[in-house]
């Protein structure tokens, strides 16, 4: 059994720079973490503000479909434009044991985030524990959490949100609620940004162009 199986998302986006920054960016996770799986999601869905809103849908439909051919006691999910310099299980060691674990988490009332505003179309079940986990990058799931969650999020009823909001929300209502990882909010951000110190040992994102040194 892998102790952690990496799943990066990829949107077969045609633009070469960006596809050979995500080339560049796997590669990081592959030479800093050799022990570790790696694992291509691709998009299924056509339309692109469908994809764009279902990346957390498009990692659970390959843990339904193809899951089962790799035991894993822990996930973690980036997307393509994640960069990484670091050994992971040292970057989440304070949480390596949580069941859900992610850069920040925002709450109503606490936090404005206008994903908030879709609360009422929520079902009646997960109203009260509406969650967002901000970025959907760096998110770390276990096992447990990984087969739980994917009961839920592939369910009509969750079709029309956003991966950040949906994954959080259910989490939350399984009595996993999302945990921080302290180290994250240094690098990980939803935010285009050109102030990444790549001295560090992180995890980065966004780095939509390919990292050369």
């Amino acid at each position: 059994m892998k102790e952690l199986t990496i799943l990066m998302c990829w949107h077969d986006d045609p633009d070469p720079e960006k596809q050979q920054a995500y080339a560049i960016n796997k590669n990081s996770f592959i030479h800093h973490n050799p022990e570790s799986a790696i694992i291509s999601i691709p998009n299924r869905f056509e339309n692109k503000d469908k994809a764009w809103l279902s990346t957390d849908l498009n990692i659970f439909l390959w843990f339904v479909d193809e899951g089962y051919k790799i035991e894993s006691e822990r996930y973690l999910l980036v997307e393509w434009d994640c960069w990484c310099n670091c050994n992971l299980k040292d970057y989440y060691s304070r949480v390596w044991d949580c069941d859900v674990v992610g850069p920040s988490v925002f709450y109503p009332k606490r936090d404005y985030w206008n994903w908030f505003n879709a609360i009422p179309d929520l079902p009646l079940k997960a109203r009260p524990y509406a969650t967002g986990i901000v970025p959907f990058n760096g998110i770390l799931l276990s096992g447990k959490a990984m087969e739980s969650i994917s009961k839920e999020i592939l369910k009509a009823e969750f079709d029309n949100f956003n991966s950040e909001m949906r994954l959080a929300t259910i989490a939350s209502m399984l009595n996993m609620d999302p945990i921080v990882n302290p180290v994250c909010n240094r690098n990980i951000t939803w935010k285009e940004v050109d102030y990444f110190d790549y001295s560090q040992q992180s995890l980065f994102h966004p780095v939509k162009k390919p990292v050369v040194f």
